[in-house]
This record gives C-alpha cells, sequence and structure tokens, in this order.
C-alpha cells in the first residue's frame, strides 16, 4: 500500500507545471519532477545527489544566498526572483519557493524548492516598460478612451499640442477638443468607419486650450480583446499648422470650395462684382448674367446612398458645369447642391438660354452610382445686369427667388420677373393672415405619439401647430413657419402654443391618461427673445403644468446661430427641470460639436435615416447616431418609422422611443385622447 501510494505522488508530483526540487537536508538533490527537467534542461539522472547550485547563474553575489538561507533556517521559507541557468547556458528568470521539512523531533530532514519560469512576464513586463518610454517619447500626440468615450490615458505630446494638463483632460471626451469645423456627416461618416472597418484616418480641425483652432493629421483605431469586443479606442494625431500654413493653400482655402475645387462663396462675389465695374466703364453694352442653379433630388442619393456619394455627384456636377461655359465665365459652389454661374460679355438673352440649354442636357446624362443609373434634373433661376440689379447682392438674390420659383413650378429655368412679384404677394398675404390666425382661432394643435420601443407604449406626444385658413384651406407648417420667424410673429404663436399645450396636458392628467411628455418646437428666433424663460416659467405657473413632463425641442437651424446665446437659454431652461432635445439630427444642419456643448437630453434621427431599414444604405449611420447618443448619455428617438422592419431594426440597436406612422399619423387632440383612454384602461 505505501509503495501504490508512493508512485500515485510521483505521478501528481510530475503532473506539477511548476519545477520542482528535493534534497536532503545537506543540499543534495533527492528527486526532480517533470516541469524541472523541461525548464532547466537537466534529466533526474544528471542532477541526482548534486547540488542546486549546479543552476547557480553568477548574477547574485555571496551575500543574496547567505541572506536567502539565513531566512529558511529562521523561518523555514523563502520567496523571490532569482536567476539561474539551464543546461545549454541559457540564463532565465524565475520565482522560487523553499522550504524545509522537519520531522517530528523538529529536526530538518529536506528542502523542497518550487520555481516557475518567469521569462515570458519579465519581457512582457520590459515590453511595457518600452512601450510606455515610446508612448512618452513619442512626438505624436496620443490620446486612449474607454468605449464610452472617457479619456483614461494621454501622452506628453498631447498636452503640449492642446494645452490641456494630464489632469484636465483625463475623464473627459475627446469632444472637448472640438473647432466645430466639421459638420455632423463628418462625425457620422468617421464613426460609421470605425464601427465598420475599427479605424478611421484623415485631416481634422480641433482646438487648443487656448482657444486656438489648428488641424491635425488624426487615425483612431478600436482595440479588441481576444473575444473580439472592443475595449478601447486610440488616437494618433500629428499637428499639421505649419503645413497648412503655406500661403498658396490658404489661399485656395479662402477661395475655392475644397470637395469640387470651383471658386466658393467669396471668389464669386469678388468676381462678379469686378464683372459689374467693368460693365458700368465699358464702351459698349453687354449683359452680366447670374444663374442660380439647384439640384433637384439630390436629397435622395444622400439619403439612400450616403454622402460620400452624394460628395462624387457634386464633384461631377461641377466637372460637367465648366464644359458648359467659355473661359471667360465662372462657376462657383455655395452650399450644399447650390452652385452659381457668371456670364459676361452677353449680347443678347438668347445666349443665356443657349447656356441653360447645353446645362439641361449635360446634367440630364445618367450617373453611374454603385452600378446603377441614376438622373438628376436641375432648377435654375437668373438675374440679369443692369435689368434686375445693380450690385451683387441683388442680382443673386433674385437669381435665387427665380430658382424657388422655378422649382415649385416645375419648370428647368425662370428668369427674374412680375412672376416673382407675384409669388411675394401670397407670401404677404400669409404674413398679414398670420397677425389675426390667433386672435380669430384658426391655428390648431396635433399631436403625434412617441412609443416607448420596448413596451409599444404612448410615453410622449409632439404637439405640431396647423393653420387653418378660412379661404386657402390647410396651410402647411413648411409655408407659414419660415414667414412667422422672418416677421417675428413666431414668437406671439409660440407662447399661444405653449399655454394651450400646457392647459391640453393638465386636462389629460386630471382625467389619469397623460404620457410622461409633451414636447413643443422652439425657433431659433424664440431664443433671441430676452423674455422666454419668463415666459415659460409664468406660463408654467398659470397652467401648473409640471416642468418635469415638458420637453422642448430645438429646431435644426439652431447650430448656425450665437451658440453662446442658445447655450446661456438651454441651461436657464433646464434649470426649471424642462427636458431639450435636438430635432432632426442628421440632415446637415445640426452641428455635432456644438452638440457637444448643448445641455441636451435627447437626439430625435431624422427620418430620412430611418425609411427602408434594414435594407438601406443608412444602417451604419444610424447605428453609430445611436452608439454615439448613447455614449453621451442621451435617449434617442427615432422620427418616421413606417413598417415592422424598421421598428425591429431600432429595437434590436437600442433606440429608447420612435414616432411615425406605424404607429400614428399627427392627429388632433381628440383623436390623441380616445388613444390615451384607451392604453390607460
Amino acid at each position: 500500500m505505501l509503495q501504490q501510494n508512493l508512485e500515485l505522488y510521483k505521478k501528481i508530483y510530475d503532473m506539477f507545471d511548476e519545477g520542482s526540487i528535493i534534497t536532503d537536508k545537506k543540499g543534495a538533490i533527492i528527486t526532480v519532477n517533470r516541469a524541472f527537467t523541461e525548464t532547466t534542461g537537466y534529466s533526474f539522472d544528471e542532477v541526482r545527489g548534486k547540488n542546486p547550485n549546479i543552476l547557480n547563474s553568477g548574477k547574485h553575489d555571496p551575500a543574496f544566498y547567505i541572506d536567502m538561507w539565513a531566512q529558511i533556517h529562521a523561518d523555514g521559507y523563502w520567496e523571490g526572483e532569482i536567476w539561474n541557468r539551464r543546461k545549454n547556458g541559457e540564463i532565465y528568470p524565475e520565482w522560487l519557493k523553499i522550504s524545509s521539512v522537519k520531522n517530528n523531533q523538529g529536526e530538518v530532514t529536506h528542502y523542497i524548492g518550487v520555481f516557475s519560469d518567469i521569462t515570458t512576464r519579465k519581457k512582457d513586463a520590459e515590453n511595457l516598460r518600452l512601450f510606455a518610454r515610446v508612448f512618452d517619447s513619442s512626438s505624436e500626440g496620443i490620446m486612449i478612451t474607454d468605449t464610452g468615450g472617457n479619456i483614461i490615458s494621454v501622452n506628453p505630446a498631447f498636452t503640449s499640442t492642446t494645452g490641456y494638463t494630464k489632469k484636465e483632460i483625463i475623464g473627459k471626451k475627446p469632444n472637448i477638443l472640438q473647432s466645430g469645423r466639421q459638420s455632423p456627416e463628418f462625425y457620422i461618416d468617421m464613426w460609421t468607419s470605425i464601427h465598420a472597418t475599427g479605424s478611421w484616418e484623415g485631416e481634422i480641425w480641433n482646438r487648443r486650450k487656448d482657444g486656438e483652432v489648428y488641424p491635425e493629421w488624426l487615425s483612431i483605431n478600436a482595440v479588441k480583446n481576444e473575444q473580439g469586443q472592443i475595449t478601447n479606442y486610440v488616437g494618433v494625431f500629428t499637428d499639421i499648422t505649419e503645413r497648412k500654413r503655406a500661403e498658396e493653400h490658404l489661399k485656395y482655402l479662402a477661395h475655392y470650395d475644397t470637395l469640387t475645387g470651383l471658386p466658393n462663396r467669396l471668389h464669386f462675389h469678388e468676381k462678379l462684382s469686378e464683372a459689374i465695374t467693368a460693365a458700368e466703364q465699358s464702351d459698349q453694352f453687354f449683359i452680366v448674367a447670374v444663374i442660380f442653379l439647384d439640384l433637384d433630388r439630390f436629397k435622395l442619393i444622400n439619403d439612400t446612398l450616403g454622402h460620400s456619394v452624394g460628395d462624387r455627384v457634386l464633384k461631377q456636377v461641377a466637372q460637367r458645369l465648366q464644359g458648359c461655359v467659355d473661359g471667360n465665365d465662372l462657376i462657383a459652389r455655395l452650399a450644399g447642391d447650390e452652385f452659381t454661374i457668371m456670364l459676361t460679355d452677353i449680347k443678347h438673352r438668347f445666349e443665356v438660354v443657349e447656356v441653360l440649354e447645353k446645362m439641361t442636357k449635360r446634367i440630364s446624362e445618367p450617373f453611374i452610382l454603385q452600378g446603377q443609373e441614376y438622373f438628376i434634373s436641375l432648377s435654375m433661376g437668373i438675374s440679369l445686369y443692369p435689368d434686375h440689379g445693380i450690385s451683387p447682392e441683388e442680382l443673386i438674390k433674385n437669381a435665387d427667388s427665380a430658382m424657388y420659383l422655378a422649382k415649385e413650378s416645375g419648370n428647368e429655368y425662370k428668369f427674374y420677373s412680375e412672376e416673382i412679384d407675384l409669388a411675394n404677394e401670397r407670401i404677404v398675404t400669409l404674413k398679414n393672415g398670420l397677425h389675426r390666425a390667433i386672435e380669430q382661432g384658426q391655428l390648431r394643435i396635433y399631436y403625434q405619439p412617441q412609443v416607448d420601443v420596448e413596451s409599444k407604449r404612448i410615453v410622449g406626444l409632439e404637439a405640431l401647430i396647423r393653420w387653418a385658413h378660412p379661404e386657402l384651406g390647410m396651410i402647411s407648417p413648411a409655408d407659414f413657419i419660415p414667414i412667422a420667424e422672418e416677421s417675428g410673429l413666431i414668437i406671439p404663436i409660440g407662447e399661444w402654443m405653449l399655454k394651450e399645450v400646457c392647459r391640453q396636458y393638465g386636462i389629460w392628467k386630471e382625467q389619469g391618461i397623460a404620457p410622461q411628455t409633451v414636447s413643443i418646437n422652439l425657433s431659433v428666433r424664440q431664443f433671441r427673445d430676452p423674455d422666454l424663460v419668463q415666459k415659460i416659467k409664468n406660463t408654467l405657473r398659470k397652467t401648473e403644468m409640471d416642468p418635469s413632463c415638458l420637453e422642448l425641442e430645438i429646431t435644426e437651424s439652431i447650430s448656425m446661430h450665437n451658440m453662446e446665446e442658445i447655450i446661456g437659454a438651454l441651461n436657464a431652461i433646464r434649470e426649471l427641470n424642462i427636458k431639450v432635445s435636438v430635432d432632426d439630427f442628421g440632415t446637415g444642419h445640426s452641428s455635432l460639436s456644438y452638440l457637444m456643448q448643448l445641455p441636451v437630453d435627447t437626439l430625435k434621427i431624422d427620418k430620412s435615416f430611418i425609411k427602408n431599414l434594414p435594407s438601406s444604405d443608412n444602417v451604419s449611420i444610424v447605428r453609430a447616431i445611436i452608439d454615439m447618443a448613447h455614449a453621451l448619455e442621451l435617449k434617442v428617438t427615432a422620427e418616421g418609422v413606417e413598417n415592422e422592419e424598421e421598428l425591429q431594426f431600432l429595437k434590436e440597436h437600442s433606440c429608447d422611443k420612435v414616432q411615425g406612422y406605424l404607429f400614428s399619423r399627427p392627429v388632433e387632440g381628440s383623436e390623441i385622447e380616445k388613444m390615451l383612454a384607451v392604453q390607460s384602461t
């Protein structure tokens, strides 16, 4: 039995992953295990009866061993790092534990040594120190964040470039560096690339601590663990200010559109002014023509194929237009899909028509995008010097007005004429009617449900205004809201709407059917009202409205206006415990960098991104918006949800709320009341 147990323990002993050696009390080796042989290269027969000092590496002085054995004799145990030598002469580090074994009389009979080869661990530690030195000495700025976008480490080059110390930046989000120069699409495309490929690289403009905006070349990489899950993001950047300061490049940026290479608004304005001056001073009469051009159905391409494809279309359009004019003429890109063209030395109006027809024919040729043909048409408005204006501003404005009339009427082009004045008369009619709309009870409030994705219960309502004109019928908000904005009538209309919505919500609350929140759109013009916050307070007090049940939606144009005023007003509003959301996010008007500054609670994804999910090309964009919003601790509401497939996609990607025709169109208060009553039963 004793022999059997001995054999069993011997097998177990040989199964240990740690090397082991047993000596008698004089230090003669009695036995070693398999791991000892694998680590040192010595077989049992080669070391039997030998002293373990055959493994000594020579890296330790005698005092090291004296102290080791002094502790073993005193405590019966020693543990620490030691360097030994393998049979082949290689010196390696190991973690060694030595224990003495005593008999029943307390006499030492054996010593047991157990060790682990820590070569790999030492190399890892050395590599870590090496990487730390590289990290600290790199001339490129390096920033590491967690998956929530919180900065966890930066190197000295980051500090010297941005001006932020490590203490100031740790725990913050990278948007603290944003300059405001990039559009929402830029960041959406960036994160779409990171989600899709794990990396992104490109030029970006950021802001130093002292407020200076500077260009940098930035690469962002997602770091994944062994399970393929993202654990961190690493950004590496180089300040390219000096390169960008080259005089010719700065001049190009100031006068030319970087996407198409065409002159920009500033350059076009300067050249048009020069052409007008030349026409005034010329002995011969000639016309200067200004063409304001807009692409029809371009938004569809952006929405369905993505902005990168849209950019390629704009480049092709620019090339085609350039082939339709002479060398003395000028084509400029103002913004988006808007172009202006200046024709000089024109003797007769039919010469302008020839150019218009040439451009129409050229643009009507198919665009091959992702293997399919797409067709684009033009809407063009034309103004002529001196008949339609004598200044650049007047000519551009009148050409713009004529273009909108052409787009509305479905014509390819229109010259500025009395028709424009007639169109303006309708605007005046609407403007005058708006003054009486509130007094005469012509305004209506419709509500659209906002539904929780998980429970499919109505948790909120968006209040929307309608105008029932006694003569013109139901007028679209798209027609009268811009007029109300321009005339300032949006302020009294907004006051009336807020009071009416709060009053109605109070009734529903008394009935026990009110949802969690009701939201109202606020315009930029309302933010300019210095009494806005006080008016909101007064309305809440008079209607006894619980402010936590009210949500105010910022219009998409808010990022184009004075941000200090906007942020000040929003902070004051949120101090009242009112929620704030950003409407129509991603449409190209709301700046992402401004979003980072805005004290908001919710992002509403524009319906153009939701349509046809998950089969559309907007899948990555929507996913990126949701991930970005949640990283910023914001709720997400998707607009324009029309079918179960879209709802399921949004549910799978953790969207919080949805609204759209799948649940209900905007309806009058009486219809909403019925829905709420049914839900509460």
